[in-house]
């Protein structure tokens, strides 16, 4: 097992490069794929890194692009705030949740899937953000070989002089296997990303929109000034990861038999919708708030029944955190309406999944849940914003 702990940069490089001189990664490509069909195969490749047919193999490196066009939210958000479902719908837009955390995204053939799915073996991490760091790397210094300088950002994201131009994501399965995703931008239809996200600019015009949204976005023909092809980008990702782990990528395409295992991932998941639909709020939840944390835009829902908590539901572009929230939601179910007890009960949730929470505070939640709270009580409507492409908050306005 190859351990980065305690390592200066320079050592954790070496070491990294002498344990993978000669190995052999699986290499998969694919083009045009379905919503359900996308995030299952990438869900395939991690659960087949934990199985004893694949012990020798360290990794598997899919590089593939969805049909027009897939709109996936983030594994914590609330679909029915992210994404307008009627414009989805009319506009024969797919959409599904993954497994990784972040925000709403749309996705066809201008933006290249990455998936690195990786055995528990191939890495020994101490936290997420290592993993990241690691993991984006070859994909940076494909983007210096088109001439486009990116750097890896504190909010999991690929930024060329503060614009986004790929978001990243990574979810460890209960046996240690690793799924790293990437959604890099070589091109954007723009207007038709507005049509089914929800985000705080609908109001504008049309060019306006387009102007805000190119303020925090770029893609790699936009940087390099002209249409450049997906394949071209997808050779250069290719690339990068041989050159960078020093391995040696072998495509092997999906088999008859995978292609079915894959089916069952995506009927039993991506196409349920109880995968889909999960952290929406029910109907009589009546409040709302939204924070900004370095850990992504939390999210909050709550009901109350006089001065009680009927409910509490956290949402957001977060990537991590889901258990100890799970437990607040759960103990705060039909508690008093004092801050007090949402202190302690939002204290003791993060004290017993502190791993889990480190990019997120525990008196953030409490505020939070109470701001939900007071707005439930004076019956404030909520506003949708909080999307990959902008992710600023606007503030929720009284009716």
């Amino acid at each position: 097992m190859l351990s980065l702990r305690n390592l200066k940069k320079r050592e954790r490089k070496n070491i990294l490069h002498e344990f993978a001189i000669m190995t052999h990664w699986r290499y998969i490509q694919e083009d045009a794929v379905s919503a359900h069909h996308g995030l299952a195969t990438d869900e395939f490749l991690m659960e087949s890194h934990c199985s004893e047919e694949n012990l020798d193999l360290p990794a598997s490196l899919r590089l593939y692009t969805y049909r027009d066009h897939c709109a996936l939210v983030g594994r914590f958000q609330n679909i029915q705030a992210e994404l307008d479902l009627e414009a989805c719908k009319k506009e024969d837009v797919q959409f599904s949740r993954r497994l990784t955390g972040g925000g709403a995204i749309i996705m066809g053939q201008d933006q290249l899937g990455i998936c690195l799915a990786t055995s528990p073996k191939a890495f020994e991490w101490q936290n997420l953000r290592e993993l990241y760091v690691l993991f984006s790397k070859p994909i940076i210094r494909a983007l210096q070989k088109l001439g486009i300088e990116a750097v890896f950002c504190s909010k999991n994201d690929l930024e060329v002089e503060g614009r986004k131009i790929a978001g990243l994501g990574i979810h460890v399965n209960p046996k240690g296997a690793i799924q790293f995703h990437t959604s890099l931008l070589v091109d954007l239809d723009i207007l038709q990303m507005l049509k089914v996200l929800q985000i705080p600019i609908q109001k504008y015009s049309d060019r306006r929109k387009i102007q805000s949204v190119e303020q925090r976005i770029t893609t790699v023909s936009r940087e390099i000034n002209r249409d450049m092809a997906v394949e071209e980008v997808r050779q250069g990702v290719k690339n990068g990861f041989e050159e960078y782990f020093q391995i040696r990528l072998e495509e092997r395409p999906v088999s008859a038999r995978e292609n079915g295992q894959i089916k069952k991932i995506a009927q039993q998941r991506y196409l349920e919708d109880e995968w889909i639909f999960q952290r929406s709020p029910q109907p009589d939840m009546t409040g709302m708030s939204l924070k900004k944390t370095p850990a992504g835009l939390l999210r909050t829902y709550i009901g109350l029944k006089g001065e009680t908590i009927k409910s509490v539901l956290i949402t957001g572009d977060f990537f991590e955190g889901l258990a100890a929230f799970k437990t607040i939601e759960r103990q705060l179910k039909w508690s008093p309406l004092n801050i007090e007890k949402i202190e302690q009960t939002v204290k003791a949730a993060f004290a017993e999944r502190e791993k889990s929470t480190s990019n997120i505070s525990a008196e953030e939640v409490v505020e939070a849940i109470w701001i939900a709270a007071r707005r439930a009580r004076a019956e404030n409507r909520f506003t949708y914003n909080g999307s990959c492409y902008y992710p600023e908050k606007e503030k929720a306005k009284p009716v």
